[in-house]
């Protein structure tokens, strides 16, 4: 009797002890296979969120409003790609094997593979949700009571696409020639989530690139949480400027600025989408005052948020 209790116990402690080990021991002896499975995830995700944000940008210029769980599922889109795209380069900067390359390194593959199999979790679940029948609607049809957004609350209503479109096209164009004026050096575009201001931002990358307006443009995605890193990479890569040996935000913050105020005469726009506050630019590398004020440059800025554009980045414009 006492022998079938102790076994039982040392089959549950068993139990208890050998799964968390072997998952431990899983981070590592197929972290290859996880990065794959991550990398198929974020593939899916991204031809997801291309899809999603059509609907979107469509609905934006028809004045709809946008579905909150819409807005909500764009925006952590945006965050876990990121997180996963950072995460896999990490992955692949690192040292990942000893013995010259014959076994993999359990030090490093550990915490990396670890946060791979996370994040693949996270992104499938926002694979299962854009596949979900409720969310294929991405707007509503009449504004719910008590709803307002930059669509419904500061315009009128629009009954044809094509007058959207036509409404977009003179905010483009308002926006060119704001860029073309020498004296305005920051412009601002705002509005809710989910209206299509990525998008217009993209249609004026485009036209500003086309009428060679500026020697170097470079756009980077702040969003709610800034990763100054892949902020300054996004520009530095348009530069031609290598960073891999600069650890600190800090150390490439001064490359940045040093790269950006080395020619007076080099016309340079930073297009940076989706400031949700004040954005430090003296800490990315961009060259400004003791204000914040850019200077030797000129940037294109969005927002859900006026007053995140004219008081905490003192826009000289904004649309």
């Amino acid at each position: 009797m006492l022998e079938d209790f102790v076994i039982g116990i040392a089959s549950k402690l068993g139990e208890y002890l050998i799964a968390p080990i072997g998952r431990q021991f899983g981070y590592v002896l197929f972290y290859k296979s996880y990065v794959k499975d991550l990398k198929n995830e974020v593939k899916e995700l991204e031809t997801a969120r291309q899809r999603v944000q059509h609907v979107v940008d469509e609905a934006g210029c028809n004045r709809k409003p946008i579905q909150t769980d819409v807005e909500d599922w764009l925006e952590s889109v945006k965050k876990e790609a990121r997180e996963a795209e950072n995460l896999l380069e990490h992955g692949e900067s690192v040292k990942s094997a000893c013995f010259c390359g014959w076994l993999p390194n359990p030090v490093v593959r550990h915490p990396i593979g670890k946060k791979v199999k996370k994040i693949t979790k996270v992104i499938h679940g926002l694979n299962e949700k854009s596949r979900n029948s409720n969310f294929q609607k991405v707007y509503y049809e009449n504004t719910p009571i008590g709803f307002a957004n930059a669509t419904t609350s500061t315009a009128r209503p629009v009954e044809k696409k094509e007058d959207g479109l036509k409404s977009r096209a003179l905010i483009i164009e308002d926006i060119m020639k704001a860029i073309a004026d020498d004296r305005v050096r920051v412009i601002g575009v705002y509005g809710s989530g989910g209206v299509g201001k990525s998008k217009l931002l993209e249609d004026v990358e485009r036209r500003v690139k086309e009428e060679n307006l500026f020697d170097v443009v470079a756009m980077a995605n702040v969003s709610r949480n800034p990763n100054l890193k892949r902020i300054q990479k996004e520009i530095t890569d348009v530069l031609g400027l290598h960073l891999m040996n600069e650890k600190t935000v800090r150390g490439r913050a001064y490359r940045l600025r040093e790269a950006l105020g080395s020619d007076s005469k080099k016309n340079v726009l930073i297009i940076l989408d989706d400031l949700w506050e004040k954005l430090e630019l003296k800490e990315i590398g961009i060259p400004c005052g003791d204000d914040n004020k850019v200077r030797g440059c000129k940037l294109l800025l969005t927002s859900r948020n006026r007053d995140v554009l004219r008081i905490a980045m003192g826009s000289d414009q904004e649309f």
